[in-house]
Protein backbone atom coordinates (compact mmCIF):
# COMPACT_ATOMS: atom_id res chain seq x y z
CA UNK A 1 0.00 0.00 0.00
CA UNK A 2 1.86 3.21 -1.48
CA UNK A 3 2.12 5.52 2.00
CA UNK A 4 0.48 9.28 1.90
CA UNK A 5 1.65 10.35 4.94
CA UNK A 6 1.75 13.89 5.45
CA UNK A 7 5.85 15.22 6.60
CA UNK A 8 6.30 17.60 9.54
CA UNK A 9 8.78 20.56 9.24
CA UNK A 10 10.07 23.19 11.56
CA UNK A 11 10.50 25.97 9.60
CA UNK A 12 10.72 28.29 12.83
CA UNK A 13 14.36 29.28 11.54
CA UNK A 14 13.85 29.62 7.99
CA UNK A 15 13.74 32.98 6.35
CA UNK A 16 10.59 34.37 5.94
CA UNK A 17 8.35 36.74 3.86
CA UNK A 18 5.03 37.89 4.22
CA UNK A 19 3.23 37.43 1.14
CA UNK A 20 0.74 39.64 -1.01
CA UNK A 21 -1.39 37.61 -3.12
CA UNK A 22 -4.27 38.51 -5.69
CA UNK A 23 -6.92 36.20 -4.36
CA UNK A 24 -8.30 34.77 -0.73
CA UNK A 25 -7.68 35.96 3.09
CA UNK A 26 -5.27 32.66 4.10
CA UNK A 27 -2.48 33.85 6.44
CA UNK A 28 0.53 33.05 3.71
CA UNK A 29 4.39 33.66 4.16
CA UNK A 30 6.76 32.55 1.71
CA UNK A 31 9.93 30.43 3.68
CA UNK A 32 13.19 29.73 2.01
CA UNK A 33 14.78 26.50 3.13
CA UNK A 34 18.14 27.35 4.38
CA UNK A 35 19.97 24.28 2.68
CA UNK A 36 18.49 24.53 -0.94
CA UNK A 37 17.02 27.53 -1.09
CA UNK A 38 13.98 26.77 -2.31
CA UNK A 39 11.08 28.50 -1.64
CA UNK A 40 8.30 27.16 -0.32
CA UNK A 41 4.67 28.90 1.00
CA UNK A 42 3.61 28.49 4.53
CA UNK A 43 -0.32 28.60 4.59
CA UNK A 44 -2.38 28.77 7.89
CA UNK A 45 -6.06 29.24 8.61
CA UNK A 46 -8.23 31.74 7.75
CA UNK A 47 -8.30 35.31 9.00
CA UNK A 48 -11.72 36.82 9.39
CA UNK A 49 -12.39 41.00 8.85
CA UNK A 50 -12.09 41.20 12.54
CA UNK A 51 -8.68 39.38 12.50
CA UNK A 52 -10.07 36.19 14.04
CA UNK A 53 -9.06 32.68 13.01
CA UNK A 54 -12.43 31.87 11.25
CA UNK A 55 -11.54 27.98 10.84
CA UNK A 56 -8.87 26.48 12.70
CA UNK A 57 -8.32 22.98 10.73
CA UNK A 58 -8.91 24.38 7.25
CA UNK A 59 -5.21 23.76 6.76
CA UNK A 60 -5.71 20.03 7.42
CA UNK A 61 -8.64 20.14 5.36
CA UNK A 62 -5.68 21.29 2.41
CA UNK A 63 -3.45 18.71 3.53
CA UNK A 64 -5.81 16.02 3.49
CA UNK A 65 -7.44 16.52 0.09
CA UNK A 66 -3.94 16.74 -1.21
CA UNK A 67 -3.09 13.21 -0.13
CA UNK A 68 -6.43 12.07 -1.67
CA UNK A 69 -6.25 13.66 -4.85
CA UNK A 70 -2.34 11.97 -5.34
CA UNK A 71 -4.18 8.43 -4.37
CA UNK A 72 -7.15 8.90 -6.91
CA UNK A 73 -4.65 9.78 -9.36
CA UNK A 74 -4.93 13.70 -10.23
CA UNK A 75 -2.20 16.17 -10.31
CA UNK A 76 -1.80 18.02 -7.09
CA UNK A 77 0.15 20.14 -5.70
CA UNK A 78 1.86 18.15 -2.55
CA UNK A 79 0.82 19.90 1.04
CA UNK A 80 2.25 18.76 4.39
CA UNK A 81 2.53 19.69 8.11
CA UNK A 82 5.17 22.57 8.95
CA UNK A 83 5.61 24.72 12.45
CA UNK A 84 6.74 28.12 12.89
CA UNK A 85 6.81 28.85 16.57
CA UNK A 86 6.85 32.60 15.51
CA UNK A 87 3.31 32.43 13.96
CA UNK A 88 0.31 33.13 15.64
CA UNK A 89 -1.08 29.78 14.22
CA UNK A 90 2.00 28.11 15.20
CA UNK A 91 1.16 24.87 12.61
CA UNK A 92 0.08 25.12 9.17
CA UNK A 93 0.48 23.45 5.92
CA UNK A 94 3.68 23.74 3.85
CA UNK A 95 3.85 23.55 -0.44
CA UNK A 96 6.73 24.18 -2.84
CA UNK A 97 6.76 26.87 -4.93
CA UNK A 98 5.26 25.78 -8.20
CA UNK A 99 7.85 28.20 -9.99
CA UNK A 100 11.13 29.69 -9.62
CA UNK A 101 12.42 33.35 -10.47
CA UNK A 102 13.85 34.18 -13.63
CA UNK A 103 12.93 30.30 -15.26
CA UNK A 104 9.15 30.05 -15.09
CA UNK A 105 5.92 31.62 -14.21
CA UNK A 106 2.43 31.05 -12.87
CA UNK A 107 -0.12 32.80 -14.96
CA UNK A 108 -3.28 32.47 -12.91
CA UNK A 109 -6.78 32.14 -14.49
CA UNK A 110 -8.18 35.61 -13.67
CA UNK A 111 -5.42 36.83 -15.85
CA UNK A 112 -6.96 34.64 -18.93
CA UNK A 113 -10.26 35.87 -17.91
CA UNK A 114 -10.02 39.56 -17.82
CA UNK A 115 -7.66 39.67 -20.95
CA UNK A 116 -10.87 38.18 -22.67
CA UNK A 117 -13.16 40.37 -21.19
CA UNK A 118 -11.54 43.38 -19.58
CA UNK A 119 -15.23 44.55 -17.69
CA UNK A 120 -15.34 41.29 -15.90
CA UNK A 121 -14.64 41.74 -12.13
CA UNK A 122 -14.79 39.00 -9.69
CA UNK A 123 -15.63 41.55 -7.30
CA UNK A 124 -18.72 42.59 -8.57
CA UNK A 125 -22.20 40.72 -7.31
CA UNK A 126 -23.41 40.46 -11.23
CA UNK A 127 -19.81 39.63 -12.67
CA UNK A 128 -19.78 36.54 -9.95
CA UNK A 129 -22.40 35.28 -12.09
CA UNK A 130 -20.24 34.71 -15.15
CA UNK A 131 -17.89 32.86 -13.70
CA UNK A 132 -19.06 29.84 -15.77
CA UNK A 133 -17.42 26.63 -16.96
CA UNK A 134 -18.24 27.94 -20.63
CA UNK A 135 -16.21 31.17 -19.77
CA UNK A 136 -13.65 29.78 -18.94
CA UNK A 137 -13.45 27.20 -21.98
CA UNK A 138 -14.23 29.97 -23.87
CA UNK A 139 -11.02 31.98 -22.74
CA UNK A 140 -8.49 29.01 -23.40
CA UNK A 141 -9.96 28.36 -26.84
CA UNK A 142 -9.52 32.67 -27.02
CA UNK A 143 -5.63 32.49 -26.31
CA UNK A 144 -5.12 29.14 -28.13
CA UNK A 145 -5.13 27.09 -24.71
CA UNK A 146 -8.43 24.67 -25.54
CA UNK A 147 -5.84 21.44 -24.61
CA UNK A 148 -6.33 22.54 -20.99
CA UNK A 149 -10.06 22.31 -21.10
CA UNK A 150 -9.79 18.67 -19.84
CA UNK A 151 -7.31 20.13 -16.80
CA UNK A 152 -10.52 22.25 -15.95
CA UNK A 153 -12.69 19.26 -16.10
CA UNK A 154 -10.41 17.31 -13.78
CA UNK A 155 -10.50 20.10 -11.14
CA UNK A 156 -14.29 19.94 -11.36
CA UNK A 157 -14.52 16.00 -10.55
CA UNK A 158 -12.02 16.69 -7.99
CA UNK A 159 -13.61 19.45 -6.23
CA UNK A 160 -16.82 17.17 -6.40
CA UNK A 161 -15.28 14.33 -4.26
CA UNK A 162 -13.91 17.00 -1.19
CA UNK A 163 -16.77 19.46 -1.81
CA UNK A 164 -14.30 22.03 -2.53
CA UNK A 165 -16.49 25.28 -2.51
CA UNK A 166 -14.35 28.03 -3.31
CA UNK A 167 -12.21 27.19 -6.66
CA UNK A 168 -12.02 30.83 -7.46
CA UNK A 169 -9.97 32.46 -10.50
CA UNK A 170 -6.97 32.60 -8.86
CA UNK A 171 -6.83 28.70 -7.85
CA UNK A 172 -5.84 27.59 -11.32
CA UNK A 173 -3.50 28.52 -13.77
CA UNK A 174 -0.62 27.70 -16.53
CA UNK A 175 2.69 27.92 -15.97
CA UNK A 176 5.09 29.26 -18.83
CA UNK A 177 8.57 27.92 -19.17
CA UNK A 178 10.92 31.02 -19.85
CA UNK A 179 14.51 29.29 -19.51
CA UNK A 180 13.30 26.32 -21.74
CA UNK A 181 12.30 29.47 -24.22
CA UNK A 182 16.16 30.63 -24.17
CA UNK A 183 17.50 27.25 -24.13
CA UNK A 184 15.95 26.37 -26.74
CA UNK A 185 16.70 30.08 -29.01
CA UNK A 186 20.25 29.58 -28.11
CA UNK A 187 20.96 25.95 -29.10
CA UNK A 188 19.08 26.63 -32.54
CA UNK A 189 21.44 29.39 -33.19
CA UNK A 190 24.23 27.90 -35.12
CA UNK A 191 26.54 30.54 -36.13
CA UNK A 192 29.49 29.41 -34.99
CA UNK A 193 30.89 29.75 -31.75
CA UNK A 194 32.26 32.86 -31.46
CA UNK A 195 29.80 34.45 -33.78
CA UNK A 196 29.14 38.57 -32.89
CA UNK A 197 25.62 38.09 -34.20
CA UNK A 198 24.72 35.08 -32.34
CA UNK A 199 25.82 37.04 -28.93
CA UNK A 200 23.93 40.01 -30.06
CA UNK A 201 20.88 37.38 -30.76
CA UNK A 202 21.67 35.67 -27.38
CA UNK A 203 21.53 39.09 -25.39
CA UNK A 204 18.08 40.29 -27.21
CA UNK A 205 16.13 37.06 -26.75
CA UNK A 206 17.18 37.42 -22.74
CA UNK A 207 16.44 40.74 -22.40
CA UNK A 208 12.97 40.44 -24.45
CA UNK A 209 12.38 37.13 -22.41
CA UNK A 210 12.79 38.55 -18.95
CA UNK A 211 11.40 41.84 -19.61
CA UNK A 212 8.21 39.83 -20.47
CA UNK A 213 8.77 37.27 -17.25
CA UNK A 214 8.64 41.03 -15.05
CA UNK A 215 5.25 42.40 -16.87
CA UNK A 216 2.51 42.55 -14.46
CA UNK A 217 -0.57 40.36 -15.27
CA UNK A 218 -1.98 43.82 -15.06
CA UNK A 219 0.36 44.90 -18.40
CA UNK A 220 -0.92 41.65 -20.08
CA UNK A 221 -4.59 41.94 -19.59
CA UNK A 222 -4.64 45.25 -20.81
CA UNK A 223 -3.02 44.30 -23.96
CA UNK A 224 -4.03 40.78 -24.57
CA UNK A 225 -1.88 40.30 -27.45
CA UNK A 226 0.80 40.20 -25.06
CA UNK A 227 -0.58 37.56 -23.10
CA UNK A 228 -1.13 35.81 -26.40
CA UNK A 229 2.02 35.71 -27.05
CA UNK A 230 2.51 33.78 -24.48
CA UNK A 231 2.08 30.68 -25.44
CA UNK A 232 4.26 31.28 -28.70
CA UNK A 233 7.69 32.81 -26.67
CA UNK A 234 7.57 29.68 -24.17
CA UNK A 235 6.03 26.17 -23.41
CA UNK A 236 4.15 26.17 -20.85
CA UNK A 237 1.67 23.47 -18.91
CA UNK A 238 -1.59 23.87 -16.69
CA UNK A 239 -0.54 23.81 -12.99
CA UNK A 240 -0.87 21.04 -10.33
CA UNK A 241 -4.38 21.19 -8.06
CA UNK A 242 -4.33 23.76 -5.54
CA UNK A 243 -5.45 25.68 -2.85
CA UNK A 244 -8.58 23.20 -1.80
CA UNK A 245 -8.74 24.02 1.81
CA UNK A 246 -12.29 25.06 1.47
CA UNK A 247 -13.78 21.45 1.68
CA UNK A 248 -14.13 18.12 4.23
CA UNK A 249 -16.45 20.53 6.51
CA UNK A 250 -13.51 22.76 7.43
CA UNK A 251 -16.10 25.10 8.43
CA UNK A 252 -18.23 23.28 11.19
CA UNK A 253 -17.54 23.56 14.71
CA UNK A 254 -17.09 20.79 17.24
CA UNK A 255 -20.20 20.52 18.70
CA UNK A 256 -21.78 20.91 14.66
CA UNK A 257 -19.25 17.64 14.01
CA UNK A 258 -21.47 15.33 16.75
CA UNK A 259 -24.62 16.43 15.44
CA UNK A 260 -24.05 15.23 11.76
CA UNK A 261 -22.13 11.73 12.87
CA UNK A 262 -25.51 11.01 14.71
CA UNK A 263 -27.24 12.13 11.95
CA UNK A 264 -27.15 10.84 8.34
CA UNK A 265 -29.70 13.25 6.50
CA UNK A 266 -27.83 15.76 8.15
CA UNK A 267 -24.45 14.53 6.33
CA UNK A 268 -26.82 13.93 3.25
CA UNK A 269 -28.37 17.51 3.05
CA UNK A 270 -24.93 19.23 3.70
CA UNK A 271 -23.62 17.16 0.59
CA UNK A 272 -26.40 18.09 -1.30
CA UNK A 273 -26.55 21.68 -0.27
CA UNK A 274 -22.61 22.07 -1.36
CA UNK A 275 -21.90 24.55 -4.32
CA UNK A 276 -19.14 24.82 -6.85
CA UNK A 277 -17.78 28.46 -7.01
CA UNK A 278 -17.50 27.67 -11.20
CA UNK A 279 -20.80 28.07 -12.04
CA UNK A 280 -23.05 27.31 -15.21
CA UNK A 281 -24.14 29.64 -17.99
CA UNK A 282 -27.73 30.53 -17.68
CA UNK A 283 -28.42 29.23 -14.11
CA UNK A 284 -28.03 32.50 -12.20
CA UNK A 285 -27.52 30.72 -8.86
CA UNK A 286 -24.19 28.25 -7.69
CA UNK A 287 -25.18 24.97 -8.21
CA UNK A 288 -24.49 21.18 -6.68
CA UNK A 289 -20.93 19.76 -7.52
CA UNK A 290 -22.67 16.75 -8.88
CA UNK A 291 -25.09 18.34 -11.48
CA UNK A 292 -22.14 20.55 -12.42
CA UNK A 293 -20.04 17.37 -13.28
CA UNK A 294 -23.58 15.99 -14.98
CA UNK A 295 -23.59 19.07 -16.91
CA UNK A 296 -19.89 18.98 -18.48
CA UNK A 297 -20.88 15.42 -19.15
CA UNK A 298 -23.23 16.44 -21.98
CA UNK A 299 -20.48 18.09 -24.09
CA UNK A 300 -17.57 16.04 -22.77
CA UNK A 301 -18.95 13.23 -21.47
CA UNK A 302 -15.80 10.67 -23.10
CA UNK A 303 -13.04 13.05 -20.46
CA UNK A 304 -15.44 12.97 -17.94
CA UNK A 305 -16.20 8.99 -17.88
CA UNK A 306 -12.05 8.56 -18.19
CA UNK A 307 -11.60 10.35 -15.31
CA UNK A 308 -14.56 9.01 -12.98
CA UNK A 309 -13.64 5.53 -14.19
CA UNK A 310 -9.71 5.62 -13.12
CA UNK A 311 -10.75 7.26 -9.97
CA UNK A 312 -12.95 4.57 -9.57
CA UNK A 313 -10.08 2.05 -10.22
CA UNK A 314 -7.56 3.78 -8.00
CA UNK A 315 -10.20 4.45 -5.22
CA UNK A 316 -9.60 2.17 -2.05
CA UNK A 317 -11.54 3.03 0.98
CA UNK A 318 -8.78 1.51 3.61
CA UNK A 319 -6.59 3.61 1.82
CA UNK A 320 -8.30 6.64 2.61
CA UNK A 321 -9.09 5.63 5.78
CA UNK A 322 -5.53 5.84 6.64
CA UNK A 323 -5.04 8.78 4.95
CA UNK A 324 -7.62 10.55 7.27
CA UNK A 325 -6.70 8.67 10.06
CA UNK A 326 -2.80 8.99 9.92
CA UNK A 327 -2.72 12.27 8.84
CA UNK A 328 -1.42 14.40 11.76
CA UNK A 329 0.58 11.10 13.23
CA UNK A 330 3.99 12.91 12.39
CA UNK A 331 3.06 15.91 14.96
CA UNK A 332 4.82 15.91 17.83
CA UNK A 333 3.50 15.72 21.11
CA UNK A 334 4.16 19.05 22.48
CA UNK A 335 1.85 20.24 19.56
CA UNK A 336 -1.02 17.58 20.22
CA UNK A 337 -3.02 20.19 20.61
CA UNK A 338 -3.14 21.00 16.65
CA UNK A 339 -4.59 17.41 15.82
CA UNK A 340 -7.44 16.54 14.50
CA UNK A 341 -10.05 15.04 16.73
CA UNK A 342 -11.37 11.39 16.01
CA UNK A 343 -14.75 12.82 15.32
CA UNK A 344 -13.78 15.15 12.64
CA UNK A 345 -11.24 12.76 10.92
CA UNK A 346 -14.81 10.53 11.21
CA UNK A 347 -16.44 12.95 9.50
CA UNK A 348 -14.54 13.61 7.15
CA UNK A 349 -14.26 9.58 5.91
CA UNK A 350 -18.10 9.77 5.51
CA UNK A 351 -18.43 12.69 3.12
CA UNK A 352 -15.31 11.19 0.98
CA UNK A 353 -16.94 8.07 0.37
CA UNK A 354 -20.51 9.19 0.11
CA UNK A 355 -19.45 11.90 -2.45
CA UNK A 356 -17.35 9.07 -4.07
CA UNK A 357 -20.38 6.64 -4.24
CA UNK A 358 -22.68 9.67 -5.90
CA UNK A 359 -19.99 10.64 -8.30
CA UNK A 360 -19.70 6.90 -9.59
CA UNK A 361 -23.08 6.59 -10.08
CA UNK A 362 -23.18 9.39 -12.95
CA UNK A 363 -21.27 7.19 -14.89
CA UNK A 364 -23.11 3.73 -14.63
Amino acid sequence: MVDYKASYTDITNWDINKYIGTGGTRSKEIVMHPDTEKQYFFKASKIDKYDQIKYPTEFWSEIVSSKIGQALGFDMLDYNIAYNSNNRQQVGCISESMVEYAENKLTEGITYLRGCDPQYNPENKEDQKKYTFQFICDTLIEFNLEKYIIHIIEIIVFDSIIGNSDRHQENWGTITYFKIALEKIESELNFGKNNFLQKIIKKISKIATEAYMNMSDKQKVEKPEILKAQNVIAPSSFSPIYDSGCCLAREKEDNKIFEMLKNNQMIEAYIKNGSSEIRWCGRDKKINHFDLVSLVMVNFEPEVKKIISRVKEKYNNEIIKNIIENIDSELPDMLKAFKLSAQRKELMYKLITLRLEKLFILVK
